[in-house]
């Protein structure tokens, strides 16, 4: 299926129409990004989306790959791979999103490299194929958990911070445990700081179950991760140790 080259047209119409060239540098140092920005906020570049979906929809899931990839493949500016992903978690794709679509997932992860698109995608479209096919996709999250690439064990651990029905507390453990102090890139600051934040979302709703791993695991938990994971419960529970001896 071809790329929609008249959304994909919009879309980039509209990100040259709301730019604002004073702010781009500063986005671009923080991101520290190879590809320079328009300076769009992100409130803005979804209305965009909004409109060039009104006038331009998806007729179907490999219509919305194909133009997804095009987006993000062609980009000459970074808010045009968030194009990309914002097509991918857009409402109106919800029955679009599909176990078809994990291929182009997993290359945008290890492609994009860097924190904003894996936390973008692990929290929309990769959280979506987990609610639709977790047969499927359990397997998947425990592969890439224990596999080389630093970003897509990111991603696994933080797949199933934004369901709201159907969590799996034996996976999302599985996906923390190869990355602790021993394992394959566990001193890397991108999975201590996000596997920190998978444990702090988790306690929100079992904060005796994350406090008891923080304590099981204390030696092999960083001093980040520990700070990270218990934060939310140090708030409302003063006098929790957070440093590991």
């Amino acid at each position: 299926m071809a790329a929609d080259g008249e959304l994909i047209a919009a879309l980039r119409a509209g990100l040259v129409g709301a730019a604002q060239p004073q702010r781009a540098p500063a986005m671009q140092a923080y991101m520290q990004s190879a590809l320079p920005f328009h300076g769009v906020a992100t409130s803005q570049r979804r209305q965009i989306v909004a409109t060039a979906l009104a006038a331009h929809p998806v007729a179907d899931a490999a219509s919305l790959a194909a133009t997804a990839r095009r987006l993000w493949r062609e980009a000459t500016h970074r808010e045009q791979r968030y194009l990309a992903l914002d097509l991918l978690r857009s409402p109106r794709h919800r029955a679009l999103v599909g176990i078809d679509l994990l291929p182009l997932l997993q290359a945008l992860i290890v492609e994009g490299a860097w924190w904003d698109y894996v936390d973008e995608i692990s929290g929309r479209p990769l959280a979506r194929l987990l609610e639709a096919d977790p047969a499927a996709m359990k397997p998947v999250l425990r592969r890439w958990a224990c596999g080389d690439d630093l970003w897509l064990r990111r991603a696994a651990m933080l797949g199933q911070r934004s369901l709201k029905t159907g969590f799996d507390a034996v996976l999302f453990y599985d996906t923390l445990l190869p990355s602790l102090a021993g394992g394959r890139h566990a001193d890397e600051f991108f999975i201590r700081k996000g596997m920190g934040w998978a444990l702090r979302e988790r306690s929100y709703a079992a904060p005796d179950e994350v406090q008891a791993f923080c304590s099981e695991y204390r030696d092999r938990l960083s001093p980040l991760t520990r700070r990270e994971a218990l934060r939310a419960i140090v708030r409302q529970r003063p006098g929790t140790p957070v440093r590991t001896p």
